[in-house]
């Protein structure tokens, strides 16, 4: 998860994460032992039960929740501010403008109704409680 808090990551992304992680706690955790002695695999459901903590989606969510309130609280005067508030020069190439990590910082704000995200982000507490609801909704398959 190194470098997360910069991803976007697309929904065919997302769901390569999900199976990759669900296939290795699969395997850690084992199958099923069954009344007549045979074995079945673990359902995802019951792989999320057991590990009872947010998925890799949730955790990464988080994570660029919690970079960009340090961004916000940057000075302006530093590069990561800069280039996070700066806007592109020249034209645009043709075609569907390509997913930016402020567009994806955007969709999870609105699915966490943070509607005063600016005034929060300035007080750590209240941001660090965002970024734990953060990974509770987003790090579950039930959502």
């Amino acid at each position: 998860m190194y470098g997360c808090e910069t991803w976007t990551l697309t929904l065919k992304e997302e769901n390569k994460l999900l199976v990759a992680e669900r296939r290795i706690l699969g395997k850690i955790l084992g199958p099923v032992k069954r009344e007549d002695g045979s074995f079945r695999l673990r359902k995802n459901v019951e792989i999320e039960d057991l590990v009872a903590a947010p998925n890799i989606i949730g955790e990464t969510k988080a994570h660029r929740l919690r970079w960009f309130g340090h961004v916000l609280r940057m000075e302006e005067d530093r590069g990561v501010k800069r280039a996070y508030l700066g806007r592109q020069v020249g034209r645009r190439p043709v075609g569907r403008p390509r997913y930016r990590w402020g567009d994806a910082v955007g969709v999870d704000l609105s699915a966490l109704h943070a509607d005063n995200w600016r005034e929060m982000a300035q007080d750590r507490d209240d941001w660090r409680i965002l970024v734990s609801e953060a990974k509770t909704h987003f790090g579950s398959l039930r959502h």
